[in-house]
């Protein structure tokens, strides 16, 4: 089984900086008990905008979260059980960026944190980390939203670095045939109604540069409604139909 993927990634015209970072990396992964088999990392995290670095934080988060794929995190993903494995072995990884992030506070003085979405995709499963206010969904005939958003009294309450380390909420699911997981930033999805990304996406002919541009327009629609927050999406979808 393999995935095809897009995504978008856009500043906009109101920020100096664009704060969010998203990594989507697809590899082989040569395993005893299926050969060739094609594996996945999705992630996104949004820098704080109310605290310096922002964009520092955001791409360190995903730089270390996409090395401990490489180095720990596809083998995690071998055999049976495996959504458990992995999904421990991303949560220490998390928290030793927490502590990573902690020390640097405490020598250099720089206060930073970035929320972090991240799905590991094999076969028809996954298993999905989160922590802030981005989004995952799952899109097919519906849309159904797959986190919470932490916040409190209208701000952020839990991130990566900034506040006490939360453990990550963990979800694992399905991705059957012709359903679409996307991962997104909060600047891409606040203003959009419930359904709208199902009706955009789901119909189209799942071809990448047709979802990059369906992507882009949803993108431009938000910016019309008020929205002035960097964007970022990650969507992947099945291209096979066995599971692994």
């Amino acid at each position: 089984m393999s995935y095809m993927a897009s995504w978008y990634w856009d500043k906009g015209k109101f920020r100096e900086k664009n704060e969010d970072s998203f990594s989507l990396q697809r590899v082989r992964q040569k395993s005893f008990f299926h050969r060739n088999r094609e594996v996945a990392l999705l992630i996104v995290c949004d820098g704080i905008g109310g605290l310096p670095e922002g964009e520092t934080a955001s791409g360190f988060v995903v730089q270390q979260m996409t090395e401990w794929f490489y180095q720990d995190g596809i083998g995690l993903m071998d055999g049976p059980f495996w959504t458990k494995r992995a999904a421990g072995g991303a949560t220490d990884a998390l928290e030793w960026i927490q502590e990573k992030m902690e020390r640097c506070e405490r020598a250099e003085g720089i206060c930073c944190g970035a929320t972090c979405t991240l799905a590991l995709v094999r076969g028809g499963r996954f298993v999905l980390l989160h922590i802030g206010d981005s989004r995952a969904y799952l899109l097919g005939r519906k849309e159904r939203r797959l986190t919470q958003v932490h916040r409190r009294d209208g701000a952020l309450a839990r991130c990566v670095g900034a506040f006490v380390f939360h453990y990550p909420d963990v979800l694992e699911g399905r991705l059957r045939r012709r359903e679409m997981l996307l991962l997104c930033t909060d600047g891409f999805c606040d203003r959009l109604k419930t359904g709208l990304l199902k009706d955009a996406l789901f119909p189209l002919k799942k071809e990448p540069a047709a979802i990059q541009r369906r992507l882009r327009e949803i993108g431009g629609f938000a910016r019309k409604q008020g929205e002035q927050d960097n964007q970022t999406a990650v969507l992947l979808w099945r291209t096979g139909a066995k599971r692994g």
